[in-house]
């Protein structure tokens, strides 16, 4: 472990010991945490002016559980600069995160359960930046399923983390708009792909594949979807994967005007949509390897009770069954309560 001072601290560091108020002594932030600017922002605001943390090369126990964690604040650290660049007209410039990127992909490919570890995720304040890279890591495990080369993987994790940045481009007030959007306000929210696309162009290093997939990320199997209105055999295969992944976040996700479904409630979503909307093949892969990360899970229901997933039906992978107490519940069967949320 090193000491350090708190001015020196960077997000993804390790605490290796209890930081503590000066005045009460009550643990501010428990050892074991992955810092990020949150937290070090709450630990400089005590007027604490050195800590203790793990050596993040080392083999640590610690640092060896928090390998995913670590890898992700710091590569979220590096896109929070990117993404406020952007804001101010600055050009992306993909080596600032092409490092960091490329070690969360390895993290992501050898780590079976990427849902549970995004549940241990500190949400920021911005929904478009915990979106693009949600969608990004989900992407990556499709990419995964689908046996996509390591080059393949890295082009798709690339088109996640930027399928939205034109969004910084649309006003705020239409993006966290609490109610129904107006028809004007819905086509300048339509533009955003294009947005996405020019900004990516003006990129060096940024592949075709990904260019498409971020402007078609929206189209739909039956010509349904925006910019350009393409269906079928025409939308990219990365885009396919994008829009199912976008789908899946925005649905499991809280905004300021809607708070998160069920991740039970979004698969029955991706299944409905599978029939001429989103592909069916890619949101099959994705239905099927995700439900296998349930089993087992703690989950809240909708009279405030908790129970855990024992089962999920291979041909109908949105449908479990749940312990709760001495009984069982069968959710293939209609019940009159539902599952809520996930909580561990």
């Amino acid at each position: 472990m090193i000491k350090i001072n708190v001015s020196d601290l960077k997000p993804g560091m390790v605490l290796a010991d209890n930081v503590g108020s000066l005045r009460s002594g009550a643990i501010l932030v428990s050892k074991g945490t992955v810092l990020n600017k949150k937290t070090i922002r709450k630990i400089y605001s005590q007027g604490i002016k050195y800590v203790m943390v793990h050596d993040t090369n080392s083999n640590s126990k610690e640092v060896l559980e928090n390998n995913f964690v670590i890898k992700y604040e710091i590569l979220s650290d590096k896109m929070e600069n990117v993404f406020k660049g952007i804001r101010c007209g600055k050009k992306i410039i993909l080596t600032d995160v092409s490092e960091e990127l490329d070690d969360l992909i390895v993290e992501i490919i050898q780590n079976n359960n990427i849902l549970g570890r995004i549940r241990q995720l500190e949400e920021k304040d911005d929904y478009t930046f915990n979106h693009s890279l949600n969608v990004s890591m989900l992407a990556t495990m499709i990419g995964k399923w689908l046996n996509y080369s390591d080059k393949h993987i890295k082009q798709l994790a690339l088109t996640g983390l930027f399928h939205d940045i034109g969004k910084l481009k649309v006003p705020d007030n239409i993006i966290n708009k609490p109610g129904k959007l107006t028809g004007k306000e819905f086509e300048i929210i339509k533009k955003h792909p294009i947005y996405s696309f020019n900004i990516l162009s003006e990129t060096v290093g940024i592949s075709k594949n990904v260019l498409i997939g971020v402007l078609q990320h929206h189209e739909r199997e039956d010509g349904s979807g925006y910019p350009q209105g393409i269906k079928g055999d025409k939308i990219h295969e990365y885009a396919k994967i994008i829009a199912v992944c976008d789908v899946y976040d925005a649905l499991t996700s809280d905004r300021k005007y809607k708070n998160k479904s069920s991740p039970f409630y979004a698969a029955e979503i991706l299944r409905d949509q599978s029939f001429g909307v989103l592909n069916p093949k890619i949101t099959r892969i994705f239905l099927d390897k995700v439900s296998n990360f349930y089993v087992g899970c703690k989950v809240l229901l909708s009279n405030g009770e908790k129970g855990e997933v024992i089962y999920i039906y291979p041909q109908s992978p949105t449908k479990t069954i749940v312990k709760l107490g001495d009984k069982y519940i069968n959710f293939l069967e209609p019940q009159s309560i539902s599952i809520v949320d996930i909580i561990e």
